[in-house]
């Protein structure tokens, strides 16, 4: 099977389990992540996951490092994230349906994620957020 091959596949398997659940640019967000870590930066496990809201990623850049793991979100460069939405993130990561079933059962407390940014000319920025560095104070006092 040539490698265009196998990249139809994954996309058409995409559209059947998400098409139902999430909108066709949302789950051509993600295969746009998957092409970039997957294939182009050569990480050794991507995959597809989500809960009730997101379809995210899950990927491991070396095996040998099972615990240095990243969720990945992918999202345009117009999205607008607030403080409320970051909120909701990290809540519904952590309490995700998949939680405990993540590449061979490897549990999750997600203290951070990434943002998987697509531009409208395809290039893609990522950037980390994190519970443990100062996000947890503006997210908690925001409710104050």
């Amino acid at each position: 099977m040539s490698e265009n091959t196998d990249l139809d596949k994954i996309l058409n398997d995409l559209q059947s389990k998400y098409s139902n659940k999430f909108r066709l640019d949302q789950i051509h967000l993600a295969f746009q992540i998957y092409i970039d870590l997957f294939i182009l930066k050569k990480w050794e496990s991507v995959e597809f996951k989500n809960n009730k809201d997101l379809i995210f990623i899950y990927a491991i850049e070396k095996l040998e490092n099972l615990n240095n793991y990243n969720i990945v979100i992918p999202c345009k460069s117009t999205s607008i994230w607030s403080l409320e939405n970051l909120k909701e993130t990290f809540y519904n990561l952590n309490n995700n349906d998949d939680n405990n079933n993540l590449n061979n059962n490897i549990p999750i407390d997600c203290k951070s994620f990434t943002l998987g940014i697509i531009d409208d000319d395809s290039s893609i920025s990522y950037y980390e957020l994190s519970y443990d560095t100062g996000l947890s104070d503006i997210l908690t006092n925001n409710n104050k």
